[in-house]
């Protein structure tokens, strides 16, 4: 009699939507509600397809069938595969059933094991239990978020049933097909290091050192080794401790856009919070998927959550976590799964403002407006540095102006040179290029974009250096009398609007102060150098401006009513066509968001221009 591989078993079920006649597993697998989702390795959300949990499946084991293994080890990585993801799988029926049965669906290979005890019938059944126990550890374990010591009863079997070199066999092309239906690419960058693993387990060595899994669960992070060290020294033993044995789940995603700092403050908050519990697990999927969401049908880190949540940690005292009127740490004992949940609270108001945000990025004003809203609810700075999700199309609209920027190189002086505002780091870059032997340093109060420079640093092994600093108060980072250059690229005009000085915006005072903070720094026969746009003179002459989409009048009338700066003056002319003065237009084709900016304007020559001044010490 001829008995269908289940390879064959998901083709079928792929080409026809039958699930007549299929086995459990494949029913549980079918009949996934996405309930276990890692954010880390979809762009989209929309990328997730109803049968995507099939689709894994069906990789791996196409994988297996290319590897021609002899038939009982191809049966007993078959037999693994399939189980292995049916915690993550079943209706919403079957998993109220299972969780009535006491299975560890939170954990899923516990609870896929669970699964196959009670649904598998053939031979070597013990042994493909601690297989599925395994499953996925080792890529786990090279992340730092397991140990190895969850293969001690799989090696008992493995002994007393094959040689040393088969039982490694069996465990190396199990990871191959478990990884490789991630990714091929995925598995080709960690072959070697799997196999080390493998080696690793069958001499014994099954634990790392903590500071060596912290180092790897903190990978992506943008500190050294020596630093993290640094700031480890912080309660590292007391940490140790509790997490040395631990096994950790969607640490990496929940924590890639922190700090380290940030990252050691949440373990201290953890250690705080859940010293007197019993636990195997940590578990932080709530936390990964509270701070990702959809933005422009991309996955996105949501930098509204982070940027609150960062400013919260920072603020923590002797990190005993009292609350907050809007946001709680929380450690959820969950006993039935031996695990703690970890997630940040948000307060009602607070978590419908941030969902707030989101929909209102669609509408520019409404959302300066939102963020604002936000700002005062949760204490955040009041600056437009904190530019949230339009970060990126700012850095780009920055660095999309290198050409008008290069004249500013003929006019730099000295050896050391300041960029205030370096945006996406294109002046320093062109500076560095151009003029190597030069001491490159840019500040920006924003957290945003001083990450992003630090990434594109070390990505891109630049020399120049950039710390996070105030514009006006510049003393407070630099000695007096360091800088032989100190440049404003089109940031100014950011200072005067959004920077709150002596109680109003818009306050000319602040350009007087930002020079003045300039001044100190610059040394003796110093160079300031201005880059920026420049009110006309002749403020009477007026502009038309046309919409080629009637309906975008709004964008007018919403700047019209809301431009905190000055009362603008508007004759509308038409239901796509408006006359305001120069300045106004001008200003209000900045406000504009980029992909807006579908109109014309008439006689646009002259309307704005870069001025270049040289104002020396």
């Amino acid at each position: 009699m001829y008995f269908k591989t289940n390879l064959e078993h998901i083709e079928d079920y792929l080409s026809t939507g039958s699930l007549e006649d299929t086995p459990k597993w494949l029913q549980f697998l079918a009949e996934s509600e996405n309930y276990l989702l890692n954010l880390e390795y979809f762009y989209s959300v929309d990328d997730w397809e109803p049968n995507d949990l099939v689709l894994y499946v069906h990789r791996t084991l196409k994988t297996l069938d290319q590897l021609n293994l002899e038939e009982e080890i191809a049966h007993l990585i078959s037999t693994t595969l399939v189980y292995s993801e049916t915690a993550k799988g079943g209706s919403y029926t079957q998993r109220k059933e299972w969780y009535k049965k006491g299975y560890n669906l939170k954990v899923h290979n516990e609870g896929s094991m669970s699964i196959f005890a009670e649904n598998y019938e053939g031979n070597n059944k013990r042994l493909i239990y601690e297989l599925i126990r395994v499953h996925g550890l080792i890529g786990q374990y090279l992340r730092g978020e397991s140990i190895l010591d969850s293969h001690l009863e799989l090696i008992l079997i493995l002994k007393e049933k094959y040689s040393i070199e088969k039982s490694k066999e069996l465990i190396l092309y199990l990871n191959k097909c478990v990884i490789s239906g991630v990714s091929d690419e995925l598995w080709r960058r960690v072959e070697k290091d799997v196999e080390k693993v493998v080696h690793q387990i069958f001499e014994g060595d099954l634990v790392d050192s903590f500071d060596q899994r912290v180092h790897k669960l903190t990978a992506s992070l943008k500190e050294t080794k020596q630093e993290k060290k640094e700031i480890m020294m912080d309660r590292y033993d007391e940490l140790e401790t509790l997490f040395w044995n631990k096994e950790f789940w969607y640490v990496e995603a929940a924590i890639h856009d922190l700090n380290f700092k940030e990252v050691w403050t949440i373990f201290k908050l953890i250690y705080e919070k859940t010293k007197q519990f019993d636990y195997k697990h940590l578990q932080f999927e709530k936390m990964m998927k509270q701070l990702h969401y959809e933005y422009k049908g991309q996955t996105k880190s949501n930098i509204y959550k982070i940027r609150i949540v960062e400013k919260y940690l920072k603020e923590i005292d002797h990190y005993e976590d009292t609350g907050s009127a809007h946001l709680k740490f929380v450690c959820k004992l969950n006993k039935k799964a031996n695990m703690v949940e970890v997630f940040f609270e948000f307060s009602p108001v607070g978590e419908a403002l941030i969902n707030f945000c989101v929909e209102a990025e669609k509408v520019d004003m409404m959302h300066n407006r939102a963020i604002l809203m936000l700002f005062d609810l949760f204490g955040l700075r009041r600056d437009s540095y904190d530019r949230f999700n339009n970060e990126e199309t700012y850095l780009n609209d920055m660095n999309s102006a290198a050409e008008d920027k290069r004249i500013i190189l003929d006019y730099i002086k000295g050896q050391h040179i300041l960029d205030i505002g370096p945006g996406g780091g294109i002046l320093m870059d062109m500076i560095e290029n151009e003029m190597p032997s030069l001491n490159i340093t840019g500040i920006d109060i924003s957290e945003n974009v001083i990450n992003e420079l630090k990434k594109k640093k070390k990505d891109e092994n630049r020399n120049w250096n950039v710390v996070s600093g105030n514009a006006l108060n510049l003393t407070d980072n630099f000695p007096k009398s360091s800088f032989d250059t100190v440049i404003y690229s089109s940031i100014i005009h950011e200072l005067f609007s959004y920077i709150e000085f002596q109680g109003k915006k818009f306050n000319e005072q602040v350009v007087s102060e930002t020079l003045k903070s300039a001044y100190e720094v610059l040394k003796p026969g110093g160079r300031i150098i201005i880059r920026d746009g420049v009110k006309m003179e002749n403020s009477k002459i007026k502009r038309i401006i046309r919409f080629k989409n009637p309906n975008d009048m709004i964008f007018l009338e919403e700047f019209i009513k809301l431009f905190p700066g000055r009362d603008i003056e508007c004759e509308i002319l038409s239901d796509s066509e408006a006359k305001l003065p120069i300045n106004d237009a001008m200003e209000f084709y900045i406000h504009i968001p980029g992909e807006k900016k579908a109109f014309y304007m008439k006689h646009r020559n002259n309307s704005v221009y870069s001025s270049h001044h040289n104002i020396s010490h």
